[in-house]
């Protein structure tokens, strides 16, 4: 058979080439009027090509987090309905219609455990040893985690605590950095107390480097406290635009990987995903599907190893809203589709290579890498949010964001002027 040799036939274009034909097609208008920038000012296109991407390329792994099951990663089922027995018949339902871990979230606005006995109720039926446990707590964070680890049919469960004190004082939740060691001790092996929370930061309203670098910051401090054993994950939003939520991610595991290398910790740090909260509408809440099933694409093809998707009529302005079986479901049929019938998780890391995402991961994770750097010279975490700095900054964040009213779809862009609300759950605690 002949070799056709295609480059052989055609010239390869230039970049002025391509300048050429944008110019033409502007019509007059500034070439800059193409640029985008992200948050933090980086810029982020229209154009990458070869010279852009970073010198040393490697490709991002996910961690093979446990109880997988050949599945490419944990499909995660948000558990926060108030009513313990709606959660439980929730968490039924999820898990036989394909999700594959539990992410509890514990507070005065979500679920509250007074004994073992709400939680022993909460989690009938559930087989145990199969299911990951990701709790998320952030109310009385000791005497919750206290009782989870004193329910002993858990003990032999894949579980991670979610607690991160840092995380809880820098959103006003606690006043005080709590001490965990009571907690630290005699951990099951299977079991993990610690959950940076970055995506909190996200949701106040900062930026895709504040997120990292809080990240980077909290894992240092923890380790420096505690132990470099000590096993610690995060939790990091998921935003809408999913092409930037790749770059956040790949950024993420580069950040995580070099500071437990110099603690001399395992760079076996899962990572967590959860649709972003502050992007949710409640005007027109159908457009919500278009956000989530964009800001799960970004979490896979980045290398989530857990991700949790919320229900499309999730929304910031209301805590009250409550999801109903079909906001979940939709929610779980999202991931379905992306992993079992769009296989997205079947390539490795699927922006390998590719200029603009190389580039772009390259410079978030050196502008959180400055922005972490700060925040040590600061005398670290603890020392910046006592200050203040860290909430002004994140507020600033908010601010210019703010200003620059960007449209939003089913709100103030295309807006239907006759739209089907979308049903609630109505229930008293």
């Amino acid at each position: 058979m002949t070799e056709i040799a295609l480059t052989d036939r055609f010239e390869s274009p230039s970049r002025e080439n391509w300048l050429e034909q944008v110019k033409t097609g502007l019509k007059g208008a500034d070439f800059e009027s193409l640029k985008r920038h992200t948050d933090d000012e980086l810029e982020r296109g229209p154009f990458f090509s070869e010279k852009d991407r970073p010198e040393t390329v490697d490709p991002h792994s996910r961690l093979g987090a446990p109880l997988l099951d050949d599945r490419p990663w944990h499909m995660c089922t948000p558990v926060r309905d108030p009513d313990i027995r709606f959660a439980n018949t929730q968490i039924l339902a999820d898990l036989n219609g394909g999700a594959s871990a539990l992410d509890i979230s514990l507070s005065t606005d979500t679920i509250t455990l007074t004994s073992r006995a709400d939680l022993k109720r909460l989690l009938e039926g559930v087989w145990l040893k199969l299911v990951p446990f990701r709790f998320n707590i952030t109310s009385n964070p000791i005497e919750t985690a206290q009782l989870i680890k004193s329910h002993e049919p858990l003990s032999k469960s894949v579980v991670n605590l979610g607690l991160d004190p840092v995380g809880l004082v820098l959103s006003g939740a606690m006043s005080d950095v709590v001490p965990l060691e009571d907690i630290l001790n005699d951990l099951p092996q299977t079991w993990t107390a610690l959950c940076i929370n970055a995506a909190a930061i996200h949701d106040q309203g900062g930026t895709e480097a504040q997120e990292l670098s809080v990240m980077a910051a909290s894992a240092a401090h923890y380790w420096r406290q505690y132990s470099p054993k000590t096993k610690l994950s995060v939790r990091l939003a998921a935003d809408r635009d999913g092409h930037l939520g790749i770059a956040k991610v790949r950024a993420a595991r580069q950040i995580l990987t070099r500071i437990a290398e110099s603690f001399g910790a395992s760079t076996d740090i899962a990572i967590h995903c959860v649709s972003s909260l502050r992007m949710m509408q409640s005007v027109d809440p159908w457009t919500n599907l278009l956000r989530v099933m964009a800001a799960g694409f970004g979490a896979v093809c980045g290398g989530a190893d857990y991700i949790t998707l919320r229900p499309f009529t999730d929304a910031p302005s209301d805590s009250s809203r409550l999801a109903t079986p079909f906001g979940y479901r939709i929610a779980r049929n999202m991931q379905l589709m992306m992993m079992e019938e769009s296989h997205l998780g079947q390539v490795n890391d699927p922006a390998h290579g590719s200029y603009f995402h190389e580039a772009l991961t390259q410079k978030i994770a050196e502008t959180a890498w400055i922005e972490f750097q700060a925040i040590e010279t600061g005398g670290g975490i603890e020392d910046v949010i006592a200050s203040g700095a860290l909430q002004k900054s994140i507020a600033a964040a908010k601010s210019d964001r703010d200003a620059k009213n960007d449209p939003i779809l089913g709100v103030t862009l295309h807006r239907a002027e006759d739209t089907k609300p979308a049903k609630l759950r109505e229930t008293a605690k």
